[in-house]
């Protein structure tokens, strides 16, 4: 019930590329930084003049669709930490990688992309697929990442408990004490919450991976206050409540004895991917205001 829409896991993509606009603003400043690494403007107003070239956008006195510039950006920002990751983990991206984009672009018909936008796609999923090489963490080092912040590997494992009155959610949170086992949260979500079947699932949430979502289907479809509110918990400290579109929340971290045997065979089933995430949420983010604002627990680029 928390959802807002089920997404499959955004990445950097022919089809995403394929899709959007860009905005001309004559300058050769930094669009983003991540990491102190900067996006260029003037790679954004070559990916602008590519688009134009083969009628895929329309652009107004130097002006495209804001929605699409921010799109973009936030591709390109990821793109930036992917490189990062890779870097840090002593991946790199192989000709192999280039030419099996190369090839799956011919294949979708590439036919009269300017070389600069065929090389931006090319260089951007290559980089993608050399994730798939990134070696996953130790078991030790995975449970003393999630000890100190489960989001740095890129995923939550929570339950929560929702009621409709702050007064209840108090009460709730009374009756938890300052932390709590997983069992006697699941009790306590049992007892309170009226979302259905909370007696059995004990407010555990669950999501396409299992038992630990993924910080980018936390973003992509679960109300904004109730992200707002997973993201900032600490693992086995109950929050205090959070009121969400759908009620009152205590949300609650699991500990790591709980659900260890899921979370390290979530993170084996695709250590890049995970690491990518967990980077993101870490990555020190500035935006030039033209273009918007970063907002971290969207993890995109926003409106200012």
């Amino acid at each position: 019930m928390l959802r807002r829409v089920s997404l499959a896991q955004r990445r950097v993509s022919l089809a995403l590329l394929a899709g959007v606009l860009l905005v001309s603003c004559g300058s050769n400043n930094n669009a983003a930084t991540v990491n102190d690494d900067p996006v260029l403007t003037a790679d954004l107003e070559q990916v602008m003049s590519d688009f134009a070239t083969v009628g895929e956008t329309q652009i107004v006195n130097g002006v495209a669709d804001g929605e699409t510039v921010r799109g973009l950006l936030t591709s390109l920002i990821r793109a930036k930490v992917i490189d990062q990751v890779l870097a840090d983990s002593d991946v790199e991206v192989t000709q192999a990688d280039r030419d099996e984009v190369a090839t799956q672009l011919e294949e979708n018909g590439s036919a009269g992309l300017p070389d600069t936008l065929r090389d931006l796609i090319i260089k951007l999923n290559a980089a993608s697929n050399a994730l798939s090489r990134v070696s996953p963490l130790s078991s030790t080092e995975i449970a003393e990442t999630y000890d100190i912040d489960p989001k740095r590997l890129g995923l939550l494992c929570v339950r929560h408990l929702v009621v409709k009155t702050e007064a209840t959610a108090l009460k709730a949170r009374s009756e938890l004490g300052a932390t709590a086992g997983d069992d006697e949260f699941a009790k306590i979500a049992g007892a309170y919450s009226f979302e259905p079947n909370a007696a059995e699932s004990g407010g555990a949430l669950t999501g396409q991976s299992g038992t630990c979502i993924s910080t980018n289907e936390w973003q992509a479809g679960f109300d904004p206050d109730f992200v707002a509110g997973a993201f900032a918990a600490r693992v086995g400290v109950p929050t205090q409540p959070v009121k969400s579109s759908f009620g009152w929340h205590i949300i609650y971290l699991r500990p790591f004895d709980a659900v260890a045997n899921d979370l390290i065979a979530t993170l084996e089933s695709a250590p890049g991917e995970y690491r990518l995430l967990g980077a993101l949420s870490e990555a020190n983010v500035s935006v030039a205001s033209r273009y918007g604002r970063w907002d971290a627990l969207a993890g995109s680029v926003v409106k200012p």
